[in-house]
């Protein structure tokens, strides 16, 4: 195994690991109990050290938190579209995020800058979560066949510049875009991104 592939073994680990902490402070949350980020790591079965490397302060996690709240995970996203149809599964992907981000931009705007400003403390403490790779790994899953794997994961991690606050903040901010010329902006930078593969 080469140390390429170790280190994307424990990326996915810590990503895995990540994400059972969020998930119980989610549940904690929703009961109205999330009092602390030890309480969070008891409940998730993990060290409060460990904890601590992925969020320093309580409000972090809490806000994390109450975005999963609200986003979809991949196995439900696509449950009711044919596993073979790419350009059904990317317009939900599209539609999706788009809707999530517009209904949430605040949060969405608070939490990445939240985590701008803890990782400029401490770049070790903020490891951001992977729902929006596995989202679109999960709509392009039936390209896995057709292309290559290296051809595979650059569309992965092209199409994860496009779904994110990161990108609604360049082309409101920076390109004045409104809501429905951002949806287009996206469309068309998808459609450039897969189309010759569908």
């Amino acid at each position: 195994m080469t140390k390429l592939q170790l280190d994307k073994g424990r990326i996915i680990q810590k990503l895995k690991t990540r994400e059972v902490l969020i998930s119980k402070a989610n549940e904690l949350l929703k009961k109205g109990n999330l009092n602390s980020i030890e309480q969070a790591a008891k409940e998730a079965g993990i060290s409060k050290a460990t904890a601590y490397r992925y969020f320093t302060k309580l409000d972090a996690l809490k806000r994390e938190a109450s975005l999963q709240l609200k986003s979809e995970k991949p196995e439900g996203l696509f449950k009711d579209l044919p596993d073979d149809n790419v350009a059904l599964r990317l317009e939900r992907l599209i539609n999706y995020h788009f809707n999530l981000f517009i209904e949430n931009e605040s949060e969405f705007r608070l939490f990445l800058s939240s985590v701008i400003g803890e990782s400029l403390i401490d770049n070790q403490t903020q490891l951001r979560g992977g729902r929006r790779i596995a989202l679109i790994a999960e709509a392009l899953a039936p390209l896995n066949n057709t292309v290559s794997k290296p051809e595979f994961d650059h569309m992965v991690y092209a199409l994860s510049l496009v779904f994110g606050i990161e990108s609604i903040t360049i082309l409101r901010d920076l390109c004045k875009l409104d809501n429905h010329g951002i949806l287009e902006n996206w469309q068309w930078t998808v459609a450039r991104i897969v189309g010759r593969h569908q």
